[in-house]
C-alpha cells in the first residue's frame, strides 16, 4: 500500500462586506479546530516603515501595501502614505480585498495602477465567501503634497496579497443557535492576530450572524443589548458587561453557552463573568465564585451526542463493523440483521438507534436492533439517505428533489438552492442546518454548501461553492462528501484512480490530503465528526479505515456501504 504525502495549504478565500462590528482587517489565516487555538502561537509582527524622503511612486505604493499587511489600531503607519484628505476618508475597517500572489503594481513616471485577480474579500464582520473570476483595477491617484509623492485614492478598505493575508489572520468561530434553541451552530470569522481579544470577538457575537447563515439561526442575546465593557480578570476570567441581558434564567444560560463557545477558542481564558446594567447576573451554571465555566457550551454541542460506531452491509445484512483493524464485526439484532437486503446505502440515526436502507427505489426504515421495518418512500433515483440531528430522515434525487420523512410520513422540501444542479452526494452537518453537496454539470464536479431554513416548512437554499485547490490546482472529480467536524468536510475526489480523501474547512481556507491506498477502488465515504473518523468503501467489497499519519488499513472480510451515525 503506497500512501502519498500530505499537503497543508493556506488558501485564501473571501466574503461580501457585511455586518456592523468594527473589525480592523489585516494580519494569518490559520484554520483552528474548536478549543485548539490556545496553543497556536501569535504571528511575528513586523513594524512597517514610514515613507522615506524623496521616495518614488513605486516605493510609496510598495510601502503602503506592506503597511496595510501589518495590523495596527487605526493603521497609522499606512496613513502616512496618504494625502491629508485621504487620511480622513480612508476606512481600513470597512473590509479587505485579497488579491492573487505574484501580482505587482504597474508604474509609469507619475502614475501607479494595479489590475489584479481578486481571490476574495473580507467583510467588516470578518466573514468569508469565495470570489472567482473577478479582476480589480485601481489607480492610486498619486499626487505631490509638500514635495512628496502621496496616495490620494486609496482602496476602500485594506488591499492585501493572499500570502500576507494568510500570515496575519486567524479563524475564530462565532456561535449561534438553531431555531429550536437546542444546539450551537458555528459561523466562521477571521480576525487579525493582533486584534484577537475578548472584546473583539464579543462584538462579533453581538453583531449577529453572517448574511449567509442568518436565515437559519437565532441568538439568545437580546436585540437591544449593547456591549459596554470587557475587562480581563486577573485569573484570565474576563467580565463582559451588557446593557441588557435576557429576563429568564433559561435564556441567560443559552446566551452564556454562546459566549462560552466563543471564548474557549482564546488562549488562556478559563471562564467568564457577565453583568447586566452594571449588576452581576445569576446563571444556574455559574461556579461558587460567580464565574461561568467554558464547559457549559458542551451540552449544546451536536458532536457530543453522536456515537462513533461504524456500520456496514455484510452478505446483505446490517452489521456493526470493527472500529479498529482486527476487531470483530457483528450483525445487528432484529430485521436488519437477520434478513438479507440488497441495500445500496445505509443511514444510521445520530444516537445509533434507528436505521434506513436504500433498497433499489425503496427507502426502508426501522430500528437498528428491532423488528417491524417498513417502506417510507418509493422513488427512482434516490441518493443515500441521512438522519438529521432532530430525527428527520432526508434523501434527495439526482435531479435535486429533496425529501424529508418524519416518522413514516414523507414530504417534499422546497430546494431553490439546487435548481439546475444534478446532485451526486450530500451530507448534513452535525447541527442539521448545513448541507455539503457534490453536484455535476456536464462532467464537472463541484462541492458546495446549502443551508436549511426552518419556519412553517423546511427550505433548502443558499448555494455557496467550497473551492478545492491544491497548490492553486483545482481538485477535481469529487464523488462523495462527509463532515469531519462542525466546520470542515471531507471529500472523496480524483479523476484518476485511486481516488484521494481530501479534508477542507468549509471556507476553503485550509486543505490537506489524507492520503489513499494505491490498491483501492474507492466508491463511497463515511465520516464521523466525533473523533473525525473516516472510512472508505470500494467497489470490490472492502472497507478501509483511516488510522492516522496518512495510513489506511483494510478491515477484515467483505463489507460494503460504510456508515457512521448522523
Amino acid at each position: 500500500m503506497t500512501l502519498p504525502r500530505r499537503s497543508v495549504l493556506a488558501l485564501m478565500l473571501a466574503a461580501p462586506v457585511a455586518g456592523c462590528a468594527t473589525l480592523p482587517t489585516s494580519g494569518p489565516i490559520v484554520s483552528e479546530p474548536r478549543r485548539s487555538q490556545a496553543s497556536d502561537p501569535e504571528g511575528a509582527a513586523i513594524d512597517p516603515d514610514p515613507p522615506a524622503a524623496g521616495a518614488s511612486p513605486s516605493l510609496i505604493i510598495d510601502g503602503f501595501l506592506h503597511a496595510m499587511a501589518t495590523y495596527q489600531p487605526g493603521y497609522p503607519a499606512a496613513r502616512q502614505y496618504l494625502t491629508d484628505a485621504a487620511k480622513v476618508t480612508w476606512n481600513p475597517s470597512s473590509g479587505a480585498l485579497v488579491y492573487a500572489d505574484g501580482t505587482a503594481p504597474k508604474v509609469t513616471a507619475d502614475k501607479v495602477t494595479m489590475e489584479v485577480p481578486i481571490v476574495g474579500s473580507l467583510g467588516s464582520d470578518g466573514a468569508f465567501v469565495a470570489v472567482a473570476d473577478r479582476t480589480w483595477a485601481h489607480d492610486f491617484g498619486l499626487v505631490k503634497e509638500r514635495g512628496e509623492w502621496r496616495i490620494n485614492e486609496p482602496p476602500p478598505g485594506v488591499l492585501i496579497s493572499r500570502y500576507l493575508f494568510s500570515s496575519g489572520f486567524v479563524r475564530h468561530d462565532v456561535y449561534f443557535l438553531d431555531t429550536t434553541r437546542s444546539t450551537l451552530v458555528p459561523d466562521a470569522r477571521y480576525v487579525a492576530r493582533g486584534n484577537r481579544t475578548p472584546d473583539t470577538v464579543a462584538r462579533l457575537l453581538l453583531a449577529g450572524p453572517s448574511s449567509w447563515l442568518r436565515p437559519s439561526v437565532v441568538s439568545a442575546l437580546p436585540p437591544a443589548a449593547l456591549l459596554t465593557t470587557v475587562v480581563a480578570g486577573t485569573t484570565d476570567v474576563p467580565t463582559i458587561s451588557f446593557s441588557e441581558v435576557p429576563a429568564s434564567a433559561a435564556e441567560r444560560s443559552l446566551m452564556c453557552a454562546q459566549i462560552a463557545a466563543l471564548l474557549r477558542q482564546l488562549p488562556d481564558v478559563t471562564g467568564f463573568r457577565i453583568t447586566g446594567k452594571g449588576a452581576a447576573v445569576d446563571i444556574p451554571e455559574q461556579r461558587a465564585d460567580g464565574s461561568i465555566p467554558l464547559s457549559m457550551a458542551d451540552r449544546y454541542d451536536p458532536v457530543t451526542t453522536l456515537t462513533s460506531q461504524l456500520f456496514a452491509i455484510s452478505e446483505g445484512r446490517l452489521v456493526r463493523a470493527a472500529d479498529t483493524v482486527g476487531g470483530t464485526t457483528k450483525p445487528v439484532n432484529g430485521d436488519f440483521g437477520t434478513k438479507v437486503w440488497a441495500a445500496s446505502s445505509v443511514a444510521i440515526s445520530p444516537d445509533g438507534a434507528d436505521a434506513a436502507l436504500l433498497v433499489g427505489s425503496d427507502l426502508v426504515r426501522g430500528s437498528v436492533d428491532g423488528q417491524g421495518t417498513r417502506s417510507v418512500l418509493q422513488r427512482d433515483g434516490l441518493l443515500r439517505p441521512q438522519f438529521a440531528r432532530d430525527g428527520g430522515l432526508w434523501t434527495m434525487t439526482a435531479g435535486g428533489d429533496v425529501w424529508r420523512i418524519d416518522g413514516d410520513k414523507p414530504s417534499q422540501v422546497q430546494a431553490p438552492g439546487l435548481l439546475g444542479r444534478r446532485v451526486v452526494a450530500f451530507r448534513f452537518s452535525p447541527d442539521g442546518l448545513r448541507i455539503a453537496v457534490v453536484t455535476d454539470s456536464n462532467g464537472t464536479r463541484e462541492v458546495g454548501l446549502l443551508r436549511v431554513e426552518r419556519g412553517t416548512d423546511f427550505v433548502v437554499d443558499g448555494w455557496r461553492t467550497v473551492p478545492l485547490l491544491q497548490d492553486t490546482t483545482p481538485v477535481v472529480g469529487a464523488s462523495d462528501v462527509g463532515w469531519s467536524s462542525t466546520t470542515s468536510i471531507t471529500v472523496l475526489a480524483g479523476v484518476e484512480r485511486p481516488a484521494d480523501v481530501i479534508e477542507v474547512d468549509i471556507d476553503g481556507v485550509v486543505l490537506h490530503d489524507d492520503g489513499r491506498s494505491d490498491t483501492w477502488a474507492a466508491n463511497s465515504l463515511a465520516v464521523s465528526a466525533r473523533g473525525s473518523r473516516k472510512a472508505v468503501g470500494d467497489s470490490e467489497g472492502y472497507i478501509w479505515l483511516y488510522v492516522d499519519s496518512f495510513q489506511w488499513r483494510r478491515l477484515t472480510g467483505k463489507l460494503a456501504t460504510p456508515a457512521y451515525p448522523g
